[in-house]
């Protein structure tokens, strides 16, 4: 047989040589060569003409894996990692220790050396190549001791964590991109600066944002990979700092934001500049693709779109976190387009603090390494050591801010509260944020009768959070009349919203400045006040934990003593992250990373970013027939004559990515209340429940309704 393929339809030699970039290096090469070489065994031939059929012994890394370590010479480390790269390149990263049972000689695997060496000799690529079982024996067991000695005596490192996993992101890569579209990879384009200055230009004049954006431009330093960017909310960070990496003229953007809510905006800003010039996806869990792109394209825009593969790309902090530590397959395909790209992290104070530090030294070695960019850019900036890190802003901005007060609200009781509230709404756009859903559902339907109230929790879907926050926007730019906000902390960092006066329950000072950016944030003539109360909602300790440890003793410190202006609003800042960084921060990770436990730091990090821990998915049917639409079209999908493959593609792109649109995550406690009374099964999706079209559970005003469960089951 001449004619080998690698995939249907594929020549084989075609994937290998197109995998290939000239900026490889010799071990990348080397592994790209050989990692796909065992697929020349008859029993795989067999199977790639007909997937269908089934066959047996047509698995192809582990020999693969056998034949690179039979005819690459590399340094021990540089030939455990590509050994490695290539036995696990349709799986996920085990820990180093588990690499040992694959030098276990696998005498089956072995039986089917001779065919694929004899194999490998017809192609111009492998004229050299050879193989023996007792020289293979010699190499396993001489690497065995090399890592029984790293083990016990020379640990690894950070640097070796990012080595490893820089190549193997460019083998998956490759391969996963070579397999889709059959040709080496396409450059980046470039993304024309002069659009967004040109945009930029069109704005209204703003006397502020205007002189912080020319000092940030005036301090580029193309030398420089590590930038903090700190500055009072409303200077129009975002586009500033796009202005800012641009001018490095790198492959590629990374924008990320720490929640998918207010992701949106950025998007629809970036878009309406560059969708027509350039690729601009928006990557997080609930993103769609249009349906009426056919399955080729499909397939290519999804992976283009998993990987972090368009000329700017807008996603989660915590995407970007599992591209950096993660080690599953499609977690490694966004690591590899890391390379070459300038990532910005908005928000920076919402990175774990218990992660901060080993998140920072990847940053550091990242830069180095694959000459990326890093921009941390916040209005409270946490605390990063060792000079690494430049800032490009100007401080003293803070020292100019008058915009508003924070103020502490000695209250006798809730009634108290309430009182307050009712007196500002009559003559001020008002905005309170509490801690709890419950919490804010309760005093919503408390003030909805007397005041124009709108609500904003997480128990709204993303559509109907949407919605909220365009008429919300709405109401404040025509001004007509004063409206009532009631929120949880879904308002708080990147949401454009103004208010006149702030109501904030306790929290970590890192909110309460958060919520102080959405007053007064337009720099309107009256001076703004944001109200910090205490505990009304019975688990603020419980929510915020250390973090509220923390905060406690700052505030009685300074905020109860006396008003914070904003002037004053980087000193509060400062005292919180200098607590939180002396107290509670830590290399976590550095056990880990000495024996490169690949597996052990996914799980860590995992249990880190379980946000949504002891909370499900449930499904919020958007128009009568929603989910009996979809059952139809899976049943249709699982009846087609097409490879599973296609029909899985179809599954994610008609079925799945329709019913995560279309959800919110409830507390399994509230799923249990009401499985009784209204939830379905979408009985065609494993483990997935429903709540039926105009269902008394949810409505317009406060979403998924826990009042009104609660009182059903008190």
């Amino acid at each position: 047989m001449s004619d080998f393929l690698s995939h249907p339809d594929k020549p084989y030699i075609d994937h290998i040589k197109r995998m290939v970039d000239i900026s490889d290096s010799k071990l990348e090469k080397e592994v790209k060569a050989f990692h796909d070489v065992a697929k020349l065994k008859s029993t795989f031939q067999k199977y790639i003409q007909n997937l269908d059929v089934f066959v047996e012994n047509k698995n192809h890394a582990l020999l693969s894996a056998y034949m690179f370590l039979e005819n690459c010479v590399n340094d021990e480390l540089d030939t455990v990692f590509g050994f490695l790269a290539i036995v696990l390149h349709h799986k996920e990263i085990c820990d180093l220790d588990d690499i040992n049972d694959y030098f276990c000689l696998n005498e089956k695997e072995l039986s089917f050396a001779n065919e694929v060496l004899q194999n490998a000799k017809t192609l111009d690529i492998y004229q050299n190549i050879s193989f023996s079982k007792d020289d293979l024996s010699s190499k396993t067991k001489n690497l065995e001791r090399f890592l029984m000695n790293r083990k016990f005596r020379h640990k690894f490192d950070y640097d070796d964590f990012v080595n490893f996993k820089g190549l193997f992101s460019n083998l998956i890569y490759s391969d996963k991109y070579e397999a889709i579209f059959s040709s080496e990879k396409i450059k980046s384009k470039n993304v024309d600066i002069a659009l967004l200055e040109n945009y930029i230009a069109n704005l209204s004049p703003h006397k502020k944002r205007d002189e912080f954006r020319k000092f940030v431009l005036n301090n580029f330093d193309e030398n420089h990979r590590l930038f903090t960017l700190t500055a009072p909310t409303g200077y129009g960070k975002t586009l500033t700092v796009l202005n800012y990496a641009l001018k490095f003229n790198k492959s590629r953007i990374i924008f990320t934001l720490p929640f998918t809510t207010i992701i949106d905006q950025t998007y629809d800003i970036i878009s309406e500049i560059y969708s027509s010039q350039n690729s601009v996806f928006k990557i997080h869990h609930k993103t769609t693709i249009n349906e009426n792109v056919d399955e080729d394209r499909y397939s290519e825009i999804k992976f283009l779109m998993n990987s972090f593969s368009a000329d700017i790309n807008v996603t989660t902090l915590y995407q970007l976190i599992f591209a950096m530590f993660g080690n599953s397959n499609k977690d490694n395909v966004k690591f590899n387009q890391l390379k070459n790209s300038v990532i910005i992290i908005d928000e920076a104070q919402a990175i774990p603090y218990t992660l901060r530090k080993d998140f920072i030294k990847l940053c550091e070695i990242i830069s180095q390494r694959f000459d990326s960019v890093f921009i941390f850019m916040s209005a409270t900036m946490p605390i990063i050591s060792g000079g690494k890190f430049k800032e490009i802003s100007n401080l003293d901005y803070f020292k100019d801010q008058k915009r508003y007060d924070i103020c502490w609200l000695e209250l006798e009781n809730e009634a108290a509260l309430y009182e307050s509230i009712s007196k500002s709404a009559m003559k001020n756009h008002t905005l309170v944020v509490v801690n709890t859903v419950e919490k804010a559902q309760e005093l919503f339907y408390k003030f909805k009768s007397d005041f124009k109230t709108y609500s904003l929790t997480s128990y709204m879907s993303d559509e109907h959070k949407q919605k909220t926050i365009s008429c919300i926007q709405n109401k404040l730019t025509k001004n007509d009349e004063k409206i009532l906000l009631i929120s949880t902390q879904s308002i708080e960092a990147g949401v454009d919203v103004s208010f006149e006066v702030g109501f904030r329950e306790v929290a970590p000072i890192s909110s309460i400045i958060q919520t102080a950016g959405r007053i007064n944030r337009h720099f309107g003539d009256k001076k703004g006040k944001l109200y910090v109360f205490d505990d009304i909602s019975g688990h603020t300790d419980d929510i915020y934990g250390d973090l509220k440890m923390i905060s406690d003793p700052i505030i009685s410190d300074m905020l109860k003593k006396s008003d914070i202006c904003e002037s004053e609003v980087l000193e509060f800042s400062n005292a919180y992250f200098e607590k939180i960084y002396t107290n509670l921060e830590s290399y976590i990770l550095e056990k880990d990373m000495q024996n490169l436990k690949f597996a052990s730091t996914n799980k860590k990090i995992s249990e880190i970013m379980n946000v949504e821990n002891g909370k499900t998915m449930l499904v919020i049917e958007p128009y009568d027939g929603f989910v009996d639409g979809l059952k139809t079209k899976f049943s249709e999908i699982k009846n087609q004559k097409t490879d599973k493959f296609n029909q899985m593609n179809k599954i994610d792109k008609l079925i799945i990515k329709e019913l995560i649109k279309h959800s919110i995550n409830i507390s399994k406690s509230d799923q249990e209340k009401i499985k009784s009374i209204n939830l379905k099964d979408v009985n065609f999706i494993h483990d997935v429940k429903f709540l039926p079209f105009n269902a008394r559970e949810y409505n317009d005003e406060v979403g998924f309704n826990k009042l009104f469960i609660d009182e059903i089951f008190s």
